[in-house]
């Protein structure tokens, strides 16, 4: 008993020290973080506007009026029902939106960074501990589990490897496989990608995590009951589908083979109680966020993701596409390795098993289930999701985690079968756990190195050099009308000029602004436009003071260049 409590204690000690260490790591690339993507910038301006912007053309804008609508003014704090109504105008539910404006009410008057990165630091520790959980629930779940459900006792030892129960170095297996799993996941590019990008994805991972962790405990535990299962389950389908939509993707999968397993051992009681605990859950979130139903059924992304569902002619190109995500931001290109290791060891096996010389049932229910759950989350977003580049790793990332988790227990399953067909016991398990460590360090450490971490945005950082250098010159803003709201994609360099000229690309008149056509030098922020050409040409012509242009930084649709 000591030494199992030494061994448990040596265990956290080391997971906190990984934990800590992948905290430094985010805090560094937080630090280099110097842009915004359009989509985070939303993520302020819906939760903190106060008038909404407006382009007028050929006028002024006071750009105070412009970080008015992405700060937290006095007075206005915790102002959570206009962040509903904001949320429900677009396709999201709230809870994020809620979370980042708490954060923001706190700190009154500021706009940064730093408000919404914490928010995902915290997302991220609560991720790191749930995925710590899934795994060693997963390694340690009995064989005889399911079959066991709804039991109200529970066997001493019974809480072990599913393929050596009560074996003594159940546990230690179970430990090593968590630190090898949570080490090449937080190390890796596109989780830490995720924490740097201000959206939902962050929290969405956490409540997918917790999710499978409960029905993982609730196997383990053979408890079902109101109380340890269905009570926080319920809680937890409210709190997810109103984080993210696609939250709901990944509880179909995992409870249609839950109910599928209980129901296969006649647990009809139980499959009965779970539906109407995951029905409560969602049903609450429907009334409470009744415009849930119209982004779902009628708005634009519903309608747009079931049209590409149905597309048979794209299944193809999708699923390269996102498993070419996973190959490169994750496992840095060796996902082919993965593979043929895998399938090298898997037919090994499947030899030895028909000579009755491997005992081992590597696809335990458990298993099966979340290689269930994984693929059909995998397939459905690879299907429905935006195909945006690389920024489209956010949309998988809640079941990264997952499959790093059955990628490494594959690899550590068979590799140890040989190694006891070999003779070798469980004193070697650490040797094992070393291999695969170095195997999985090198592999993040290459993909850290080769800049894969997206959403830092470090080219603008010399554009915001030379803005607040520039501070003082005149700025204009040549928009669309028909794209006006693109102005805020330059909430964050317009902020630092006292104000700043706005001129409609459909107004051709001459502009007369005596400060447009009389200065020494003037910054121009233009929208795409097939004119851009010739109207910097005209604003060089108008004042006698300019005669060249310099590009001096492109920001998603927008130009900035310097007439002097």
């Amino acid at each position: 008993m000591k030494k199992l409590q030494k061994e448990q204690k040596i265990f956290i000690f080391a997971m906190f020290m990984l934990l800590f260490l992948q905290m430094v790591v985010l805090l560094f690339f937080a630090g280099k973080k110097s842009g915004f993507h359009e989509d985070e910038l939303y993520t302020y301006y819906s939760i903190n506007r106060t008038a909404g912007l407006f382009a007028e053309d050929r006028t002024w804008m006071d750009t105070e009026q412009l970080k008015n609508e992405f700060v937290v003014l006095e007075g206005e704090q915790f102002n959570y029902s206009l962040v509903k109504t904001v949320q429900s105008w677009d396709v999201h539910p709230p809870l994020y939106y809620y979370i980042v404006h708490t954060v923001c009410s706190l700190s009154p008057g500021v706009f940064s960074k730093w408000q919404g990165i914490l928010v995902n630091l915290i997302a991220y520790v609560l991720s790191f501990v749930l995925l710590a959980k899934v795994v060693f629930t997963a390694v340690t779940i009995p064989e005889n589990a399911f079959a066991d459900m709804g039991k109200k006792e529970i066997k001493s030892g019974e809480t072990v490897h599913p393929t050596e129960v009560c074996k003594p170095d159940g546990f230690l297996r179970a430990r090593l496989i968590t630190l090898l799993v949570c080490g090449f996941w937080g190390f890796s590019c596109a989780v830490i990608s995720g924490v740097m990008f201000i959206r939902m994805y962050q929290w969405l991972t956490v409540f997918i995590l917790l999710c499978l962790w409960l029905h993982l405990r609730a196997v383990s535990k053979l408890d079902v009951g109101i109380k340890g299962f269905l009570l926080p389950l319920a809680l937890t389908v409210f709190l997810g589908f109103m984080t993210q939509y696609y939250y709901i993707i990944f509880h179909i999968f995992l409870g249609a083979g839950f109910c599928i397993l209980l129901i296969k051992h006649r647990k009809i009681k139980e499959t009965f109680a779970y539906a109407v605990a995951c029905a409560i859950g969602l049903g609450s979130a429907f009334i409470y966020y009744p415009s849930s139903l119209a982004h779902i059924f009628r708005g634009y992304r519903g309608t747009e993701a079931v049209s590409e569902f149905g597309d048979v002619s794209n299944t193809w190109d999708r699923l390269r596409f996102f498993v070419g995500l996973f190959d490169d931001y994750v496992l840095s290109g060796t996902l082919s390795i993965w593979m043929l290791v895998i399938c090298l060891l898997g037919i090994t096996a499947w030899y030895l098993q028909k000579r009755r010389r491997w005992e081992g049932k590597f696809f335990s229910e458990t298993v099966g289930l979340l290689v269930f759950t994984a693929a059909g989350y995998f397939f459905t977003i690879s299907k429905t999701a935006l195909l945006l580049g690389e920024t489209s790793n956010r949309y998988q990332l809640p079941i990264y985690g997952l499959l790093l988790f059955l990628l490494v227990y594959a690899v550590w399953f068979l590799a140890e079968g040989f190694l006891r067909l070999k003779g070798i016991g469980s004193k070697k398990l650490p040797v094992v756990a070393a291999v695969l460590a170095v195997v999985l360090l090198l592999t993040d450490m290459w993909a850290l190195t080769c800049g894969k971490v997206i959403f830092l945005y470090k080219e603008e950082a010399g554009m915001e050099e030379f803005v607040c250098d520039n501070e003082e010159v005149p700025v204009l803003v040549s928009y669309n009308e028909n794209g006006a709201d693109h102005i805020w994609w330059l909430a964050d360099r317009l902020m630092v000029y006292d104000n700043v000229y706005l001129a409609s690309q459909q107004n051709r008149e001459p502009i007369v602004d005596t400060k447009i056509t009389e200065s020494d030098s003037v910054l121009v922020y233009v929208s795409a436009w097939e004119e851009e050409e010739s109207f910097l040409q005209e604003l060089i012509q108008n004042n006698p003071n300019l005669s060249s242009c310099r590009l001096v930084a492109k920001k998603t649709l927008w130009t900035l260049y310097e007439l002097s």
